[in-house]
C-alpha cells in the first residue's frame, strides 16, 4: 500500500484575475431500453422524451437537463462526445473532472459507466475514456513528458476498501451468497485525509503507474473482479458498493524559453507542471427492500446504499439552492464518506457531468421521478475549476508574462527614437571620418610646399592652404553643429513623447478616478432617494388630521362613558338606600355595567397613548425624512461640482492637446528645414574639397616648374653672368610674377 501523492496546489492561471470562473454541474439523463424481466410483466413505457429538445416528461412532471439519451433523444453513442470527451480535454489543461452516475438499482449505471470491462460493456465511458487518454497522449508525447496513475476503491457499508490492493484476497462467497472482498488480518483501515490546501486524500490506497492501454485495461478489469456485487429480485447481479475509478495525469510541458542578455537560452527554468486528476464515479443503485426482496446481510446493505445516497441528496440540496447558498449555509459533506470523497466534485475544484440513468417501465415510475428530481437538483451546482499548476511553476509563468508586456511596452515607447538616435551617430561617425581625411590631405600639402626653397611662395601657398583648411573646419564645426543640434532636438523630441504619453496617462488616471467618484455619488444618491420614498411615502398632513380626528372621538367617547359612569354611580347610590331583592339585581346590573365601562374607559386611554406615540413617531420620521433630503441635496451639489470639474479637465486636457498638435506641426517644419540646411552643407563641404583637391594639384605642378626653372638659370654661365652685371636678367627677374588665381609663372 501507498499513500496517494500530494496534488498541487490550485492555482488560477495568472493575468486574469483571481480564481477560477464558476461552471454548473452539466447532468444528461439516460433511459434504457425495456429489459426481458419488464416485457415479460407486461410493463409499458411511461417516460417521453420530446423530440428535438432535451426535456423528458412523465405523467405530469416535466424536467429539462443538458443532453437526453435513449428512447427517441440523442443516441447512447454520442454521449461520450458530448459529455466525457471535453473533460478529457480539459485534463490536459490541468482541469480536474469527475463522472457521475446516478440511478435506481437495474437502471444500467454500471453499463453506462463500463466498469464491469467485459465485452459488453466496451461500449461504457471507462473503456472510451481511455482508448481517447493514450491516442492524446501518443500524439503529444513529442511537446509534453506523461505520467499515468491510477487508483480503485469502493465504498461498501461506510468503509472504503482498496481493490487494486495485491494483498487483499478476491471474492470469496459467503454462507448467505454474498461475493465480497476479504481484508488480510493486521490490515490497517484506507482513511479519508484533508491536505493543507484542501485536497481530499486517501492515507493507505494503492495508486499504480501504468504505461499502456492494455495495462490500464487489466488494473480496471481486476478491481471490477473485486468489487461486491449480489443479485436481488430487480437485478441478478446488482452492485452493492460505490465505486471510484480515479485516473491521475501529471504532466511537464515546455514552454517557449526566454533569451537571457549574453543570447543563451534558459530552458531549465521554462518547464510547467501540471496534475489533474478524472474521478469516474458508479454509484450503487437506491433500492426499496420490498421490491428487492433483500433480507439478512443483503438488507443491511441496502441500508447503508440508501443513506450514502441520501447524504449525497443532503449536499446536492444545500448546494443547489441559491438563496441557502448566499448565506453561507454548511453543507453536510461529513455525513457519510461518499460526499467527503466527492467534496471536490460537488461545489467544489472540478468540472462534473452527471448522468441519470432511468428505467422507462411504469412500474419503476415512482422511482424514476425521484431520479430525475434528484438530478434536476443537481443543474443548479455551481463549482469552481482551476488549472492545477505547481505554485512555483505559476510564480514563474507569471513574472515571465510580466516581462514580456514590459519588454513590449518598452519597445513601443522608445524603440523609434532609438532607432533614428543611432542613425545620427552613424552620420556623425563619418563625417569625424571625413574630416580626419581632409587634415590628413592638409598636412601632406603642406610638407610639401614646405621643400619651396623661397619663402613668399611658401607663405603665400600656405596662407592659401591655411584659409581654405580653415574654411573647411569650420564647414565641418557648423555641420557637427547642426547634426549636434539634431541629436538634441531628437532627443527633447522623445523627452517630450514621454511627457506627452504621461500627460494622456494622468489625464485618463484623474478621469477615471472622477467617474468612480461620480458612480459613487450617484450610487450614494439612489440609496438617499429609495429611503428618503419609505421614509416620506405617506401624506403628513393627512395622517395628522386623520391622527388628530381618532384623538377627538376617542376624548367625545371617553367623555360619554365617563358620563354613563356617573350615572351608574349615582343610581347606585340611590338603589343602595332600598333593601328589596329588585333593587339588589339592578345594583348588582349597575357594577356589572360599570365595570364594563372603566374597562372601555381603560381601553380608549391606552388607544389614546398609542394614537400620540405615532404622532411621536410620525414627527421623527418627519425629521428623518428632512435630514435625508438635506443629504440628497449636498449629494447633488456635490454631484454638480464633480461634472462641472469633468468638464473643466476634459476642456483643459483639449487645449493642452491643441496646443500640442501646434507645437508638434511647427517641430515638423522645423525638421525639414534643419534636413535642407544639412543637404546644403554637405554640397558645400563637397565643393570646397573638391576645390581644395585641385588647388592641391595646381600648386604642386607650380612648385615643380619653378624647381625646373632655378636649376636651368644655375646651370646657364651666361645668365650667370649677365645676372651678374645687372642688365637684361634684372629685368628679367623682375618680370616673373605669380598669379595665384591661374597657378602659372610668366616671364
Amino acid at each position: 500500500m501507498m499513500d496517494a501523492p500530494p496534488s498541487p496546489s490550485p492555482v488560477s492561471p495568472p493575468g486574469g484575475g483571481g480564481g477560477g470562473e464558476d461552471c454548473c454541474v452539466k447532468v444528461a439523463v439516460h433511459v434504457r431500453p425495456l429489459i426481458a424481466d419488464e416485457k415479460a410483466q407486461g410493463c409499458k413505457d411511461c417516460v417521453t422524451v420530446v423530440p428535438g429538445k432535451p426535456q423528458v416528461q412523465i405523467g405530469t412532471h416535466s424536467f429539462t437537463f443538458d443532453h437526453v439519451y435513449g428512447s427517441t433523444g440523442s443516441p447512447s453513442t454520442a454521449m461520450f462526445e458530448e459529455c466525457v470527451a471535453p473533460l478529457v480535454d480539459g485534463l490536459f489543461q490541468g482541469y480536474n473532472a469527475t463522472v457521475l452516475a446516478y440511478g435506481q438499482t437495474g437502471s444500467g449505471k454500471t453499463y453506462t459507466m463500463g466498469t464491469g470491462f467485459k465485452e459488453s460493456y466496451q461500449a461504457g465511458i471507462v473503456p472510451q475514456v481511455m482508448s481517447v487518454l493514450f491516442g492524446k497522449i501518443e500524439t503529444l508525447k513529442h511537446q509534453t513528458e506523461f505520467q499515468l496513475h491510477v487508483s480503485f476503491i469502493e465504498i461498501l457499508k461506510e468503509e472504503v476498501r482498496d481493490l487494486l490492493d495485491p494483498s487483499c484476497l478476491h471474492k470469496a462467497e459467503s454462507p448467505n451468497g454474498h461475493a465480497g472482498k476479504v481484508n488480510v488480518p493486521g490490515k490497517p483501515p484506507i482513511q479519508i485525509r484533508e491536505s493543507s490546501n484542501g485536497v481530499i486524500t486517501l492515507a493507505g490506497s494503492t495508486e499504480v503507474s501504468v504505461g499502456s492501454l492494455k495495462e490500464m485495461a487489466a488494473y480496471l478489469e481486476q478491481g471490477s473482479l473485486s468489487r461486491a456485487t449480489g443479485s436481488t429480485n430487480m437485478n441478478n447481479q446488482s452492485s452493492r458498493s460505490h465505486a471510484i475509478f480515479t485516473i491521475t495525469l501529471e504532466q511537464m510541458q515546455k514552454i517557449n524559453s526566454l533569451s537571457t542578455g549574453d543570447g543563451s537560452q534558459n530552458d531549465g527554468m521554462n518547464d510547467e507542471y501540471l496534475c489533474a486528476k478524472l474521478h469516474l464515479v458508479d454509484l450503487a443503485g437506491s433500492e426499496r427492500a420490498k421490491r428487492t426482496g433483500s433480507d439478512g446481510l443483503r438488507f443491511k446493505e441496502g441500508i447503508h446504499i440508501n443513506k450514502g445516497l441520501l447524504a449525497l441528496g443532503n449536499v446536492i440540496s444545500a448546494l443547489g439552492d441559491e438563496k441557502k447558498r448566499k448565506e453561507g449555509l454548511h453543507v453536510p459533506y461529513r455525513d457519510s464518506k461518499l460526499t467527503r470523497l466527492l467534496q471536490d466534485s460537488l461545489g467544489g475544484n472540478s468540472r462534473t457531468c452527471m448522468i441519470a440513468c432511468i428505467s422507462p417501465a411504469d412500474i419503476n415510475a415512482e422511482e424514476t421521478l425521484n431520479t430525475l428530481k434528484y438530478a434536476n437538483r443537481a443543474r443548479n451546482i455551481k463549482n469552481k475549476p482551476v488549472v492545477n499548476r505547481d505554485p512555483m511553476s505559476s510564480e514563474m509563468l507569471k513574472m515571465r508574462q510580466q516581462l514580456e508586456y514590459l519588454q513590449a511596452e518598452l519597445c513601443a515607447r522608445g524603440g523609434s527614437s532609438s532607432d533614428e538616435v543611432q542613425v545620427l551617430k552613424e552620420r556623425i561617425a563619418w563625417l569625424e571620418a571625413t574630416n580626419e581625411d581632409l587634415c590628413r590631405e592638409l598636412h601632406v600639402y603642406r610638407s610639401r610646399c614646405a621643400a619651396v626653397d623661397p619663402r613668399d611662395i611658401d607663405a603665400q601657398d600656405a596662407s592659401i592652404c591655411s584659409v581654405k583648411g580653415e574654411g573647411l573646419k569650420r564647414s565641418l564645426r557648423s555641420l557637427e553643429a547642426s547634426d549636434y543640434q539634431m541629436v538634441e532636438t531628437v532627443q527633447s523630441d522623445t523627452r517630450e513623447i514621454d511627457d506627452e504619453v504621461a500627460k494622456e496617462w494622468e489625464h485618463t488616471l484623474l478621469q477615471s478616478t472622477m467617474d468612480k467618484e461620480l458612480h459613487e455619488l450617484n450610487r450614494r444618491l439612489e440609496e438617499k432617494e429609495s429611503e428618503m420614498k419609505l421614509v416620506g411615502g405617506f401624506d403628513t398632513v393627512a395622517l395628522k388630521q386623520h391622527f388628530g380626528k381618532k384623538i377627538m372621538e376617542m376624548e367625545d367617547e371617553k367623555r360619554v362613558v365617563q358620563q354613563e359612569r356617573d350615572r351608574l354611580l349615582a343610581e347606585i347610590e340611590n338603589l343602595s338606600a332600598g333593601s328589596d331583592g329588585h333593587a339588589q339585581k339592578l345594583q348588582d346590573v349597575h357594577s356589572q355595567k360599570l365595570k364594563t365601562l372603566e374597562t372601555q374607559i381603560s381601553d380608549l386611554k391606552k388607544k389614546q397613548e398609542s394614537q400620540v406615540q405615532l404622532l411621536k413617531q410620525k414627527q421623527k420620521s418627519d425629521e428623518a425624512a428632512k435630514k435625508l433630503q438635506e443629504e440628497i441635496q449636498s449629494i447633488k451639489a456635490q454631484k454638480v461640482q464633480l461634472q462641472h470639474r469633468m468638464k473643466q479637465e476634459a476642456e483643459q486636457f483639449r487645449q493642452w492637446k491643441a496646443s500640442r498638435e501646434k507645437e508638434l506641426l511647427q517641430l515638423r517644419k522645423e525638421g525639414r528645414r534643419n534636413e535642407y540646411e544639412r543637404h546644403k552643407l554637405q554640397a558645400i563641404n563637397q565643393r570646397q574639397k573638391m576645390v581644395l583637391q585641385r588647388k592641391t594639384e595646381e600648386a604642386a605642378v607650380a612648385t615643380k616648374r619653378l624647381k625646373e626653372l632655378l636649376e636651368g638659370r644655375k646651370s646657364s654661365p651666361r645668365e650667370n653672368g649677365s645676372l651678374s652685371n645687372g642688365h637684361v636678367a634684372n629685368g628679367q627677374v623682375l618680370s616673373i610674377s605669380f598669379l595665384p588665381s591661374r597657378g602659372n609663372f610668366f616671364a
